[in-house]
């Protein structure tokens, strides 16, 4: 699984122009397969003593989330610290980059709703918001009907823009009115080819209106020297962090 995966100058311009790129056929085989099984037994362990009747909240009727399984999970770990992936994303930003966390995201048929309209960054507890990225895999087919990612191109470039609530999300033009005229891209997926898009790209995925559950795992990076902006965050509150300290060690190990 760590061998590299072959990438043109011309992707590596689009992606650092766009702020997106899809990549076909990334995890192929026996490797899908192991990471696939990984991950789904995974979500299984943490979502199991959760109980189904309960009234789900916003962003579980969104779709069902389990952050940093590396963590927890031996077998998903070698998949989500992939040379490969690692490779991957440092050659399309050009920087030295680190793990931030792996996320996976499940939609469940007929009731996972809309992700809307929004860019990663400004949640995030980084006080550099430029570079970082995600690998979104799909690891089971990602089609319209299921929720797969849409992007719209060049969106990277718009700074400053106040968070969306994902739970009770805002018109993107009253949000962002800069974002008017830009014609989204909608990146339909085999199982094992990949999106990658910037932390500051604008990227929606539609409702799960399929028979089946909409799996796929994004792994995220940051560069090398981000720093804590202390807010809120799972991956970050339990570190006892200060303000301005370096995200590194063997919680963020470096890639690529």
């Amino acid at each position: 699984m760590n061998h590299d995966y072959p990438l043109t100058q011309q992707q590596i311009t689009a992606y650092q122009r766009d702020g997106y790129i899809q990549l076909n056929d990334v995890l192929t085989g026996d490797e899908l397969t192991s990471f696939r099984d990984a991950v789904d037994a995974a979500v299984k362990q943490d979502t199991v003593k959760l109980d189904p009747n309960r009234k789900k909240n916003s962003y579980e009727q969104i779709f069902i989330q389990c952050v940093n399984l590396w963590h927890r999970y031996p077998a998903v770990k070698p998949h989500v610290l992939s040379a490969k992936l690692g490779g991957i994303a440092a050659r399309l930003s050009g920087l030295p980059l680190r793990l931030w966390h792996d996320h996976a995201l499940f939609k469940e048929p007929h009731t996972g709703a809309k992700t809307p309209w929004h860019q990663d960054t400004p949640y995030w507890p980084h006080e550099q918001k430029m570079h970082q990225l995600t690998i979104w895999i799909a690891l089971r087919d990602a089609t319209i009907q299921n929720g797969c990612m849409s992007f719209l191109p060049g969106t990277q470039k718009f700074l400053d823009i106040e968070p969306v609530n994902l739970a009770d999300p805002q018109d993107l033009y009253a949000v962002a009115p800069q974002t008017k005229g830009i014609k989204p891209v909608t990146c339909e997926l085999k199982a094992g080819s990949v999106t990658v898009h910037n932390g500051m790209t604008f990227h929606y995925a539609g409702p799960n209106r399929s028979d089946g559950m909409r799996e796929a795992i994004a792994i995220i990076y940051m560069p090398e020297g981000t720093t804590y902006h202390k807010v809120a965050h799972p991956v970050t509150d339990p570190l006892n962090l200060r303000q301005g300290q370096k995200l590194d060690g063997e919680l963020f190990p470096i890639v690529g």
